[in-house]
């Protein structure tokens, strides 16, 4: 039972160190986020 019990927490560990490694790059992709430029001559029409 107590290897049992071993392999769920193992596996349970690495569930949650694959979400924060999707987390960790998600941040990162945020973080690097720039906005489309717009265009200039959208911006001279007034």
């Amino acid at each position: 039972m107590t290897m049992v019990f071993n392999r769920i927490v193992e596996l349970v560990g690495w569930i949650v160190l694959g979400v924060c490694v999707l987390l960790l790059v998600a941040a990162h992709h945020i973080d690097n986020y720039q906005p489309p430029e717009q265009p200039v001559a959208a911006q001279s029409h007034k």
